[in-house]
């Protein structure tokens, strides 16, 4: 009975940790809407490879996240991103060729997955539409995605002009990406 209750116990704690390291638990991912170039609406899909395959991956799934101006967020895992962990923006199912939600996410699918980046778009509501070139995507593992680890670029809409300067580091064993 031990043993199965051991199992368990292993089962349980590495599905807790899915995108970050399973070793040690670091590699957190943390998303800053930095509000030093704009103050527009971060609209967000969180993406995960397998960087010793450069394969697999999932595709977080349903309506694009929306990350106030200021708004910064973190993620762990699969798991503990869901609305029913209280997640303030969470991703409940993610894409790997089928819709899986979060919960469903088995152990040995999540072990290998890091997450690797975040394509965005950045939206002004006070100026519906889509912002031409105020978009795109950056992150991790660049030989394994092609998303670079900083962008920039400015567009108009509407005769209004945006800029935004978009980037993907490490601080300590966190990764981070900054939109400003």
């Amino acid at each position: 009975m031990k043993k199965i209750f051991i199992i368990l116990g292993l089962s349980s704690g590495l599905a807790i940790f899915a995108q970050n390291n399973p070793i040690d638990g670091t590699e957190n991912i943390h998303i800053f809407n930095d509000k030093a170039n704009h103050t527009l609406e971060l609209h967000y899909t969180l993406f995960t490879v397998n960087p010793t395959t450069c394969g697999g991956g999932f595709q977080a799934q349903g309506p694009s996240i929306i990350l106030p101006p200021g708004g910064l967020t973190d993620y762990k895992t699969f798991e503990s991103s869901t609305t029913a962990a209280a997640h303030p923006y969470p991703i409940d199912n993610w894409f790997n060729g089928n819709i899986i939600p979060a919960a469903s996410i088995t152990p040995a699918m999540a072990y290998n997955e890091r997450w690797a980046y975040m394509k965005f778009q950045l939206r002004d509501p006070q100026n519906p539409g889509n912002i031409p070139l105020l978009s795109g995507s950056v992150g991790y593992y660049q030989n394994c995605t092609g998303a670079q680890p900083h962008i920039s670029d400015s567009g108009t809409l509407n005769g209004v002009t945006y800029s935004f300067f978009a980037e993907a580091f490490t601080v300590g064993t966190d990764l981070w990406i900054n939109v400003q």
